[in-house]
């Protein structure tokens, strides 16, 4: 995929490794959109590297909704979604609480699915498109204290071969990204 000019939308863009691959694809010449929820941030890295910032809550439907509905009014389309956002906590399983799990999925696996159900109807329309989901070795194997983040990055795998096994037949590619070995697919993107 050539990225000079391609439509690029990131989760969790405004830190981490969201903001540095929304950094790289801005300076290959692509339109990068950049999703957080501290609108301060996110409005100062967008300044800095000329993105398009999108304040928005992937736990919050109406809010995905409302990303979506600026890509199609700004951009008109979208080449690529990258599935970064995150968030994480490290305890014993005896001190995990349902609360804390669904703060986790909230944002890991049910956010990340309904931004990926958005983008996939652009995606069949247009009759191309891509996703890349951030996952982690957590997605790989079990840590102590990782009953939480590492179901949530497991789950997240297993909805994106999922989406490759049902999504290919539309022309749309999904990669994860599990260690640090698979970031080097993103610069063979370009």
């Amino acid at each position: 995929m050539i990225l000079k000019d391609s439509k690029v939308l990131i989760t969790g863009g405004s830190s981490g490794i969201g903001k540095a691959i929304a950094e790289l694809l801005s300076q290959t010449g692509a339109k990068v959109a950049i999703t957080g929820i501290d609108q301060e941030k996110l409005k100062q890295v967008a300044q800095a590297n000329d993105l398009l910032a999108i304040p928005t809550n992937i736990s919050n439907d109406s809010d995905i909704e409302n990303c979506f509905r600026v890509i199609k009014e700004k951009w008109g389309g979208l080449d690529v979604l990258v599935n970064n956002a995150g968030i994480g906590t490290f305890q014993k399983i005896e001190d995990v609480t349902r609360e804390e799990m669904r703060r986790i999925y909230e944002v890991n696996v049910f956010g990340t699915a309904i931004m990926t159900k958005n983008a996939v109807k652009l995606f069949k329309q247009q009759g191309k498109g891509n996703i890349v989901n951030i996952a982690s070795t957590s997605a790989l194997k079990g840590s102590r204290g990782g009953t939480v983040y590492s179901g949530s990055k497991f789950a997240l795998r297993g909805m994106s071969l999922s989406w490759f096994e049902e999504l290919r037949q539309h022309n749309i590619r999904v990669i994860t990204i599990k260690n640090w070995r698979d970031h080097y697919c993103l610069l063979f993107f370009r």
